[in-house]
Order: C-alpha cells, then sequence, then structure tokens
C-alpha cells in the first residue's frame, strides 16, 4: 500500500566514510559473496565506550570483513560529546565498500540518547512539539537537534514516530494511551495530518544534516494495549487501517521514506502466530503488496525485545524476520529491552552473534528454505538507500 520514492530525497553530505559511488565502488548483488551481502542484513548494539576496547575491536573486525552494515549506539555508549565523537569517528575511519549506518534513536523528549545528562542539550518530545510549536518552528527545533546528531557523528536516527497518541474515533473520557508511546509523549497527535506534517518537517531537517530517518512503528503501535519491551501486544481488536497507514502513505507521496521499522504487534486477523515483524503476511499484505507497494528498506525493531525473545528461538526469529521480508534485522543486545524476561532467563550478550546470525540464513540459502534472489532484494535495497550518504 505504500510507494517508495526517492525523488525528493536531498543529496546528502558525506560523514566522513570511506565509500563513494561516484568512484565506481558500488557493487550490485551479484559481485560479493553470499556472507557479505548477508552481512549489509544486521545491525547491532555493543557494551562499550572506547575505541580500544574488545567489543569495539570485535566489531570493527566484522564490519571490514563486511558481515555488518550498520551499528546501534544506546545510552551507555555515549558519556559526553568527545568521547562520543571519537568513538563514532573510530566507526567511520573503518575500511568498508559501503557507508556504515551508524544509528541512535533520537526523537527527543522520553526518547533521545544524546541529552543534557551527557553533555548535549534536550529536546522537546513530539507531542511537546505539534502542542506548542507551528510547522516553521518545528523545522528550526529539528533542524538543531539533527546537526547535534551530525556533529556527534551519527547518519541514521530511528524516528520520527507517526504512531497515533490515541483513537479519534473512539469516544471515551479516557481514550486508550499505549504506555510507551502516548504513555511517552513519542506521537505528534491522533491526526494523521497532523503527525504528517510533523514527521515531514522532522525527516526534511534531518536530510539537510545528511542524515537518514526511519518512520515507526509499522503497521501502527499507538493503539496497542501494552509494551512490546515486555510482551507481545495484539492490536486485532483496536487497530484502525485508515487512520494508522495513513502517515506512511502521505510520506511516501512526499518521496519522504528512507526506511520503516515493523513493531512487534499482532494482527490476527491476517496472521494468528507471528507479529508484524515476522510475518510475510501482514508485511506483505499492508506494506510490500497492494496498489502502491512499497520497495524501500524495512527494519525489524529490536529483535532483542521481549515480545520476540520471550516467544521466538533465535533460528526462528532470524528466518521469520527474512522471510516477512524484513531487510535489516536489529539485534541491540540491550537488556533492558528485554522487561518481561526474567534476569536469570535473559539472553547474555553473545560474542558470536554476527556470525550465528550469517549462518543460519547461508545455510538457510544452501537448504532451500531461502533464495539467493530473496537475500539479493534486501542488499539492493539496502546499497540503494546507503547511495544516498
Amino acid at each position: 500500500m505504500i510507494r517508495f520514492n526517492f525523488s525528493r530525497l536531498m543529496v546528502m553530505t558525506t560523514l566522513l566514510l570511506s565509500f563513494n559511488p561516484c568512484k565506481g565502488n558500488t557493487m550490485t548483488s551479484t559481485d560479493i559473496p553470499l556472507r557479505q551481502k548477508i552481512g549489509q542484513m544486521i545491525m547491532v548494539g555493543f557494551h562499550a565506550t572506547k575505541p580500544s576496547e574488545s567489543q569495539v575491536l570485535s566489531l570493527s573486525k566484522k564490519i571490514e570483513q563486511g558481515l555488518v552494515g550498520g551499528v546501534i549506539f544506546f545510552r551507555y555508549n555515549i558519556v559526553n560529546p568527545k568521547q562520543t565523537c571519537t568513538l563514532t569517528q573510530h566507526f567511520q575511519s573503518l575500511k568498508t565498500s559501503l557507508p556504515l549506518l551508524l544509528a541512535v534513536d533520537q526523537e527527543g523528549g522520553k526518547v533521545q540518547r544524546l541529552n543534557a545528562k551527557n553533555g548535549f542539550k534536550d529536546y522537546r518530545s513530539a507531542k511537546n512539539v505539534a502542542k506548542n510549536l507551528t510547522p516553521k518552528e518545528a523545522f528550526s527545533h529539528y533542524s538543531d537537534m539533527a546537526k547535534t546528531t551530525a556533529s556527534a557523528g551519527f547518519n541514521v536516527v530511528f524516528g520520527p514516530v507517526v504512531d497515533l497518541d490515541h483513537n479519534p474515533t473512539l469516544e471515551s473520557e479516557t481514550p486508550l494511551v499505549n504506555p510507551v508511546i502516548g504513555g511517552l509523549e513519542r506521537a505528534y497527535g491522533a491526526d494523521p495530518r497532523i503527525i504528517v506534517e510533523y514527521a515531514s518537517q522532522f525527516i526534511n531537517a534531518h536530510h539537510q544534516q545528511g542524515i537518514l530517518t526511519s518512520l515507526k512503528h509499522f503497521p501502527g503501535h499507538g493503539l496497542a494495549p501494552s509494551d512490546t519491551h515486555i510482551d507481545l501486544t495484539d492490536v486485532t481488536n483496536t487497530y484502525e487501517a485508515d487512520l494508522e497507514l495513513a502517515p506512511y502513505e502521505a510520506l511516501s507521496e512526499k518521496g519522504l521514506i528512507d526506511m520503516v521499522m515493523t513493531a512487534h504487534v499482532m494482527m490476527r486477523n491476517l496472521d494468528e502466530n507471528h507479529p508484524a515483524t515476522l510475518s510475510p503476511t501482514i508485511l506483505k499484505e499492508l506494506l510490500r503488496e497492494g496498489d502502491h507497494p512499497y520497495d524501500g528498506v524495512v527494519i525489524s525493531d529490536d529483535l532483542f525485545m521481549g515480545a520476540i525473545q520471550k516467544n521466538y528461538r533465535f533460528e526462528e526469529i532470524v528466518l521469520l524476520a527474512v522471510e516477512a521480508d524484513v531487510d535489516i534485522l536489529l539485534f541491540s543486545i540491550n537488556t533492558a529491552a528485554q522487561k518481561g524476561i526474567n534476569a536469570e532467563d535473559q539472553k547474555p550478550v553473545d560474542a558470536n552473534l554476527v556470525d550465528k546470525i550469517i549462518d543460519i540464513i547461508e545455510e538457510a540459502v544452501k537448504s532451500g528454505r531461502l533464495t539467493q534472489e530473496r537475500i539479493n532484494k534486501s542488499y539492493d535495497r539496502i546499497i540503494k538507500m546507503k547511495q544516498a550518504l
């Protein structure tokens, strides 16, 4: 239902990356080994703050081998601006054939990894922006935030949130408000037109600073009754397709979609057994197929979250996500994402995580469960997006 269009995507500035498509080092899906194609489909977190630490050294080796396509930072990776720049510059300096995605959750409000506590600035929540700023003022506000983010060395921001704050069609004095979306003021409101207006300012401001953005959380998390950090949440009886898909369709028409991040929500009318992130039915019916199919990059929400880790085995997670047509598998290795799992049952950091993901997908290709064509599609989508950096 969503059309992907790069025609209005502004030419992004280079962020000290070794890749330059003008030099002819853009590789197609037929030019590189399968394991490296799979590597572009992997984004991981790490637990370190210095380039000299073992996790950074190990991860850096994987990146230079072409086995990791992106890295996500959390608050425990960010001490202060100088330290953050040193760390991002280390990753930027690695020898890679394609740009490395350096990602951070930087929405403003409750979700901003770069904040006053670690020496950056605090920015308004989405709800605060929509309530108190005009669209023009919002663009200025987000331009400042984007400059801060770019100066720290990041080229991807997971935002804006285009979920609904609540369901405006319900006549209730106490409308359903999701605890981690509306409850944390992460949504612009309940009117898709307002969401699109302010999300556009967010995206355009970041594009001007050479930063890719990701709409979240598809097909919609705002009307979900619970938190997917804890467990699966069911939106079967609360989902409003006309309202919740509207921002994606409108932003697609504007040519403003770089990536779409999935939600770990159940829609049992479409798939009894799998959340959207792991469901070919949900993602293909609502996103990939239809009158205006979306053929851009889809990234999973964190596959380390309780909703996923609590209900699926590791191999299932990897294969189901790929079969659902997810292009980038995000594994944060952030134990805070596993709120619904007892501490003794939480998954520890696995030093061989990247190799295990690649091994699983590679073996599935060899066995025929996955096809080379399926991997090539994701690889081609990813390099097309990365050419904007």
